[in-house]
């Protein structure tokens, strides 16, 4: 109870904080500073992501970060454990990246904004005719070189044991002609309670592996694809992809250790 009251309390502190760069934000924006404004965005945001994460006592592991390209946009490809896997990609994954996310994520106050200026989508899973458009919009944005991250789960699991991957969001690759870099989480679902009922530090490790070519994927029966891309991201998971790698502690400072 004390760590769920701490991690409410001083989230919503840091959220409040550092709202007013949200101000400078749209004034980029309205002037035209582009690029000036993609960096600042991506850089308080994956802030924010990161302050959150650690609020809850949490330690992350990752590996792969070589084998995001550097150029061009990608789709990222993850199971979903927990609510905290959002701040694992966002908060420790350094590049610019949208999301496609489920409608009840934009009634959150201030994140949702903070989601909005990151060119993230909203799907209401019950209205056919909205998911299509969110799609649609989300390959525009792939086409016009923005990353995004889908959960082809489509929902959080909760547990190490994943639910049935979709087939609906393959077209976001190849429609777009952009590479599928698969991502494996573990752990997250032990530091976040499903319905936010409790807080608690965790052990979250994280493999990156490597981008997918769309050619394949096109050659490749929709089906088996998604099969073996949902085995690959959860071998990691089980153990195989985590025991055997020679992981480290991601190399990205703590911002609580600099609040002061």
């Amino acid at each position: 109870m004390l760590r769920k009251t701490y991690w409410y309390s001083m989230g919503w502190v840091y959220l409040i904080v550092t709202y007013p760069m949200m101000w400078v934000v749209r004034f980029y924006d309205r002037i035209g500073k582009n690029d000036q404004k993609l960096y600042l965005t991506n850089k308080i945001s994956s802030r924010i992501c990161r302050v959150l994460f650690y609020l809850s006592g949490s330690e992350i592991t990752i590996r792969g970060l070589e084998n995001i390209p550097k150029e061009g946009a990608v789709l990222f490809v993850s199971n979903h454990q927990g609510h905290f896997d959002s701040l694992v990609i966002h908060g420790f994954i350094n590049k610019p990246k949208g999301f496609i996310s489920i409608i009840e994520a934009s009634k959150v106050p201030v994140i949702s904004t903070w989601m909005r200026e990151i060119d993230s989508v909203f799907m209401d899973r019950k209205d056919l005719r909205q998911s299509l458009a969110c799609i649609n919009q989300a390959i525009q944005l792939l086409q016009r070189g923005h990353s995004m991250v889908v959960f082809p789960e489509g929902k959080l699991s909760a547990s190490a044991e994943p639910n049935e991957f979709n087939r609906g969001w393959l077209k976001l690759a190849t429609r777009s002609d952009v590479p599928i870099v698969p991502i494996s989480i573990d752990g997250t679902y032990k530091a976040f309670g499903k319905n936010g009922e409790w807080v608690k530090p965790a052990h979250v490790k994280c493999v990156i592996s490597k981008p997918i070519n769309v050619t394949d994927i096109k050659k490749a029966d929709e089906n088996a694809f998604i099969s073996k891309l949902k085995t690959v991201i959860m071998q990691n998971v089980s153990g195989s992809g985590f025991e055997n790698a020679n992981l480290s502690k991601v190399a990205e400072e703590n911002p609580l250790e600099n609040l002061n």
